[in-house]
């Protein structure tokens, strides 16, 4: 729990898992409401950091517990046929683990950790030949506008900008990673590229995008 302490054991602290999605910049729980009719709120708090209200936490004990919850989840995530994926992710996805000590330590403080696993839908573009309804370019349309954000907050934290002017609050993925990105946290980032010719141009802004993140400098205490 603590740096330097190697001797904790699984009585002293709790382990919960929670799972949501962001699709069409609305937040939704995947493992309380599997069919997305109840939008959630972020939130902040000067003790708790960034929270969403209402969301489901569900205590573990071990990896199978987690990846329980990950499968139940993961069936609920929306998801379309488009040209590269059949079965491509229409929402932006967190898989959150919260460590949290239960006891104070000495200096009477109850230390509390969290792991963010993001999965990021991926960008797309409108083909002429495609036929598209409505639903699909908002779809299209929000996941590229969040994904824009996104990169614009990296490249801003690769500047050195002054964090209390950076626009976290442009999209949900954003505020819901912004202590991820540039609080007192450790951060991988992995690019998922293809290697078709077809798909070279999404290749090399993927990259790019990889690129503006390694920049940023973190400071861990």
């Amino acid at each position: 729990m603590e740096a330097g302490n190697t001797d904790a054991s699984p009585d002293d602290y709790t382990v919960y898992c929670s799972f949501l999605q962001i699709y069409n910049e609305k937040l939704f729980d995947l493992l309380q409401d599997r069919h997305g009719e109840k939008p959630l709120n972020i939130r902040e708090d000067k003790h708790a950091g960034i929270f969403v209200e209402g969301q489901s936490e569900y205590a573990v004990t071990n990896a199978a517990d987690c990846f329980t919850l990950l499968k139940r989840g993961e069936a609920s995530r929306i998801t379309r046929q488009t040209r590269s994926n059949i079965h491509s992710s229409r929402s932006h996805t967190i898989f959150q683990l919260l460590v949290e000590a239960n006891k104070p330590n000495a200096k009477g403080m109850l230390m509390r950790g969290k792991l963010n696993l993001c999965d990021l839908a991926g960008s797309e573009k409108i083909h002429k030949e495609d036929v598209m309804n409505q639903q699909h370019l908002l779809e299209l349309k929000r996941i590229n506008l969040s994904l824009s954000c996104l990169g614009k907050v990296i490249q801003a934290l690769a500047q050195g900008q002054n964090k209390a002017h950076i626009s976290y609050r442009d999209s949900k993925i954003t505020r819901l990673l912004q202590d991820s990105l540039g609080g007192n946290t450790r951060t991988t980032l992995i690019a998922a590229v293809s290697p078709i010719i077809d798909h070279s141009e999404e290749t090399i802004s993927t990259l790019k995008f990889a690129d503006r993140a390694k920049k940023i400098m973190t400071k861990v205490s």
